[in-house]
């Protein structure tokens, strides 16, 4: 199958070899080894900064190669089509240092910048709440001030954060501000680290915040929130939420990406396997119970392409973002459970990587917003226009 993108610059195709390259003799030979616990996934997330590879878009200062988001996403799709929690926790720790240069912080926090990149230092992002998950509103963490100290003092608690249970340097969003976190501060505690249907290998962490003293310096955005005359807290749309809005549309085009290219490694190995078996004196591609599977499997991959390309020709129109990631994640699913059905018994189980990209894949329908607040996001964009 071909590769997501189409139209791709010289430079792009050189760079998209080097990265498969890398990935075939790099990633491809330790994802039984993670799937089974043999060996962490750090121990392969971790060298990919020395190739520049974790903090592709920065600097080489940094530790990165100053390429451009589509180099990003061509590197996910390298990674995924071999390992989806593999970019998963990539993409996951360069997050403090992507934080720190938005909010043109790099005078205060650039020290950070160069160990993310360069795999030297884990880092996480961490948003989703025991009761705040699509319903940001809900969120309970929160920054206090320390007048006296100069500091914020951060409570609260987040779950399903991807390196949670390993990070070394943390971003951490509140109701009312964000800031640079260290999991080595008094206050922070890691209560646990999830065991996953798919992703095995991905550190998954619930994580707590008590007290945590935060330094003028790591604040990243604060704003206090206003008390009513009880002396109540007054709730509303939070400054957090607001601040997120401009990452959402690259960061959903992202999952598409990831997701497809999943699937595309799940049909691969369907379409083979349905040339090379022999059932009643002839290859199963030949009947058409299989042949029409092939056929809506190609079609829905083929059209989440150009769904996919369009939206990043358009990165920031979070309408054609949602859709993307609706269209992607749904389809690329449905792919890889229509591949085990095609191999059978066999498909079920891990002598083919179909049921692990089954398996792995359907997360993507929930994380980075589900299908259904997808739906609603496009909704309100049609009935907008």
């Amino acid at each position: 199958m071909e590769s997501i993108f189409s139209n791709l610059s010289k430079d792009e195709l050189k760079f998209q070899s080097e990265v498969n390259e890398y990935c075939d003799n790099e990633i491809a030979p330790y994802i039984e080894d993670i799937e089974n616990g043999k060996i962490d996934i750090m121990d392969v997330v971790k060298p990919m900064g020395k190739k520049g590879y974790i903090g592709l878009m920065y600097a080489k200062e940094y530790g990165g190669l100053r390429k451009s988001f589509k180099h990003e996403l061509l590197l996910a799709e390298s990674i995924c089509y071999h390992s989806l929690p593999v970019d998963m926790s990539r993409g996951a720790s360069i997050y403090p240092a992507n934080l720190i240069r938005s909010f043109n912080k790099i005078d205060t926090l650039g020290k950070y910048i160069g160990p993310l990149c360069k795999g030297e230092k884990i880092g996480c992002f961490c948003f989703t709440e025991p009761d705040a998950g699509s319903d940001l509103s809900r969120m309970k963490t929160i920054y206090e001030k320390d007048d006296a100290n100069s500091e914020l003092i951060l409570n609260g608690e987040k779950r399903f954060i991807t390196n949670g249970s390993v990070a070394d340097i943390l971003v951490v969003y509140g109701r009312n501000g964000a800031c640079i976190v260290k999991s080595d501060w008094e206050g922070f505690e890691v209560v646990e680290e999830y065991n996953l249907m798919g992703l095995h290998g991905l550190h998954l962490g619930h994580l707590k915040f008590n007290n945590v003293r935060i330094p003028e310096d790591h604040i990243l955005f604060f704003q206090e929130i206003r008390k009513d005359s009880s002396g109540k807290r007054k709730s509303g749309k939070t400054s957090a939420i607001s601040s997120m809005q401009q990452f959402l549309g690259p960061e959903r085009a992202m999952l598409a990406v990831q997701a497809l290219a999943v699937a595309r490694r799940a049909l691969e190995v369907a379409i083979k396997y349905s040339v090379e078996r022999i059932q009643f004196k002839k290859s199963i591609s030949e009947f058409e119970g299989i042949s029409f599977k092939i056929a809506n499997m190609v079609t829905n991959y083929e059209a989440g392409r150009a769904l996919v390309e369009k939206s990043v020709a358009n990165i920031h129109n979070g309408y054609l973002a949602a859709m993307s990631k609706l269209f992607a994640c749904q389809n690329s699913y449905k792919i890889c459970d229509e591949a085990i059905q095609i191999l059978g018994g066999i498909g079920y189980t891990d002598k083919y990587p179909v049921e692990r990209c089954t398996r792995d894949v359907r997360l993507l329908r929930i994380g980075g917003g589900t299908d259904e607040i997808m739906q609603y996001i496009i909704q309100k964009g049609i009935y907008r226009k």
